[in-house]
């Protein structure tokens, strides 16, 4: 059965083919015990996310899987009414509670197997949510027999399926059958649970925990500061944050989380202690800095005049998140604080410095900026002037092949604003450049213009612009094809030959 693992381990979302070659192997396999048992096992190791995959592309196939047994076909009108063998393997008993006819699945989830082998439990889980009512009561009736005494090993298998069902129109009650059975486990199973190293069942059972108060206030604290999953981490701090206190509060402020530092700052200022804020303006987080400045107004202070206060003093780090500070809650008349960050020698604090300039509305001058040898900065000007782009006569030198890729790739970029027969130009002139990968962007860009605007130009360009690119098409033509090449010809056509 070594096709089985192999699939198994090459499965990935979106791959249906593959999960039909699966299915073909499984059914190949579910009449012989050995292979079976082989195979099961196999498909028990495969990650959560692949039993719904696997179920759905049972059904989706344009082909029939092979049947499990070889069963001799009645004649007449009693073909209707056959009823297939009753599985006598486990894997047997999966295909089946796979299958499309619905008497089929039901008899499948009524199966001994069910209920006393673990492996087939993520399939029984998503039958408890099957769009046919008497199949989805009876595997519920099953599940719950199954979770009366919620074990760590079951729950460990049917939480991770379940939390990934619950979207589903009828998944809501499997996900509280499994959220009913975890308020009866005890606290060894949860703690495992919270250590899974399936995230969204992490998630799951810390909610689980917190809705419950199954945390003690020492096992609540660690996990606020050192639980892995961001999400489960920001949860627990949130729960510390109702626990009003500020000592366990300031001992969060310096989390290397952004979420659970905004959070018990956020705490600390409902609190009465809005003071915090003021060392916090200098955050790496932008939603921490937002906080923080927040917590300045509720203490009555301006959090503008203490970036610039701050950035008087002339700070040796973290310069760079007080330009951003200042950028954020600033006025227009701080632009001129702001602007010589703009020749900075730190290109993180150049690229703050834009962004900051263009958030006070000082974007004047900053297409000069375009040829920074820092491509972080030059990313952000070319963001900055996304809508007001600099006339083209300043951007087609940028273009040529001696600039460095990432000057030439915003230069493209602007010129793609300004009309639709400037985008073509530029297309072809980055088509013939040094760079694989502009040239690659170029070429997706001619077939889009194509696609999308061509049918638009019903003038054609004005002259000299035709002559030009009517040239550049022909030094682009090994590289564009005789079928793209011979288009844009005929849409560069003069106009009175077009009609």
């Amino acid at each position: 059965m070594d096709a089985v693992e192999t699939l198994v381990a090459r499965a990935a979302p979106g791959r249906r083919y593959m999960l039909w070659d699966l299915w073909t192997a499984l059914s190949q396999a579910a009449g012989d015990r050995e292979h079976a048992e082989r195979a099961l096992d196999a498909l028990a190791s495969a990650p959560p996310w692949l039993w719904p995959e696997l179920d759905s592309a049972r059904r989706a196939m344009w082909y029939s899987a092979p049947v499990v047994a070889a069963v001799p076909e009645p004649r007449g009108p009693w073909r209707l009414r056959r009823r297939p063998p009753v599985p006598d393997t486990p894997l047997a008993v999966l295909t089946a509670a796979c299958a499309h006819d619905g008497h089929e699945r039901e008899r499948a989830v009524r199966h001994p197997a069910m209920r006393h082998d673990p492996r087939l439990l993520p399939i029984l889980v998503i039958r408890a949510a099957d769009w046919v009512a008497q199949v989805r009561s009876a595997a519920a009736d099953v599940l719950a027999q199954v979770l009366a005494v919620p074990t760590g090993a079951t729950l460990g298998t049917v939480a991770p399926v379940a939390v990934r069902i619950g979207q589903r129109r009828r998944g809501e009650a499997v996900v509280r059958m499994v959220r009913d059975a975890l308020s009866r486990a005890g606290d060894e199973v949860l703690a495992a649970l919270r250590g899974s190293a399936d995230i969204p069942t992490r998630r799951f059972a810390y909610r689980a925990c917190l809705d419950d108060r199954r945390l003690g206030e020492a096992d609540l604290i660690h996990a606020a500061r050192h639980e892995e999953d961001l999400v489960s981490r920001t949860l627990c701090a949130e729960a510390v944050a109702e626990l009003d206190r500020p000592d366990l509060l300031r001992s969060l402020l310096a989390d290397r989380a952004a979420r659970v530092r905004a959070t018990a700052l956020t705490a600390l200022v409902r609190l009465g202690a809005p003071e915090h804020g003021e060392r916090m303006l200098g955050d790496v987080s932008p939603v921490v800095r937002l906080t923080a400045q927040w917590a300045v107004r509720r203490a009555g202070g301006d959090p503008a005049e203490s970036y610039r206060r701050l950035l008087d003093e002339r700070p040796g780090r973290g310069l760079r998140q007080l330009v951003a500070g200042l950028g954020e809650c600033g006025h227009p008349a701080d632009a001129s604080i702001v602007l010589p960050y703009l020749t900075d020698e730190s290109p993180r604090v150049r690229a703050e410095a834009v962004r900051a300039a263009c958030r006070l509305g000082a974007r004047a001058g900053l297409a000069a900026m375009l040829v920074d040898p820092a491509p972080v900065v030059v990313r952000h000007v070319a963001e900055a002037l996304r809508d007001s782009p600099p006339p083209p006569d300043r951007l087609w030198p940028l273009l040529d092949g001696g600039r460095p890729p990432h000057v030439r790739r915003a230069a493209h970029r602007l010129l793609t604003r300004t009309d639709m027969w400037n985008r073509l130009k530029a297309d072809l002139v980055l088509l013939t450049g040094p760079d694989e990968p502009l040239r690659e962007r170029a070429r997706a860009g001619v077939g889009d213009w194509l696609a999308r605007q061509a049918a638009t130009a019903y003038a054609g360009p004005p002259e000299p612009l035709r002559g030009e690119l009517a040239a550049l098409v022909e030094r682009a033509h090994d590289v564009l094809g005789g079928q793209t090449t011979h288009l844009l010809r005929w849409h560069l056509r003069p106009t009175s030959q077009n009609r």
